[in-house]
């Protein structure tokens, strides 16, 4: 069995190697959202046009479009 030393080291990596791709995820949205704008097919878009509409009450039509332009 190991020792108390070694066992919490084992932790310590595990803890940085599952949560740091999760924590680093969460800066990288934080500042894309700090930025503001997006960039996407040449169109800038600003978070007021990204919001305008909510994805999850889409409808058939909207989901067509969105598709459609990329």
């Amino acid at each position: 069995m190991l020792g108390t030393g070694p066992l919490i080291a084992v932790y310590v990596v595990c803890l940085y190697v599952f949560l740091a791709p999760v924590v680093l995820f969460g800066v990288f949205v934080l500042f894309d959202i700090l930025g503001g704008t997006y960039a996407e097919g040449g169109k800038t878009k600003t978070l007021q046009n990204l919001w305008e509409k909510d994805p999850a009450v889409w409808t058939a039509q909207d989901i067509d479009a969105f598709w459609d332009q990329s």
